[in-house]
């Protein structure tokens, strides 16, 4: 299963709540939690998260859940993909 990488000092954008409906749809996704993953200016302006290295960012929590979801599947060559939601 795919990495989630997240900054801890983005959780004020939505991130944690995001992290927690991610884990709810893919609990076998290891979810990783960092003080700092130097994406400075990005963290000031929106919810974001790291997939096997790949920065995913989204206006709202709620699609930030939705496309990291996506982002692991994809990242798993398509695994419930039925899922997925764009």
């Amino acid at each position: 299963m795919r990495a989630v990488e997240w900054c801890a000092k983005n959780a004020p954008a939505g991130v944690r709540e995001a992290i927690a409906l991610v884990r709810a749809a893919r609990p076998d996704a290891a979810v990783r939690t960092y003080a700092c993953v130097d994406q400075c200016a990005l963290c000031a302006r929106q919810p974001f998260a790291i997939v096997d290295g790949q920065v995913v960012t989204a206006p709202t929590p709620e699609r930030l859940a939705r496309d990291l979801v996506a982002a692991i599947d994809a990242a798993s060559g398509g695994a419930d993909s039925g899922s997925r939601t764009t």
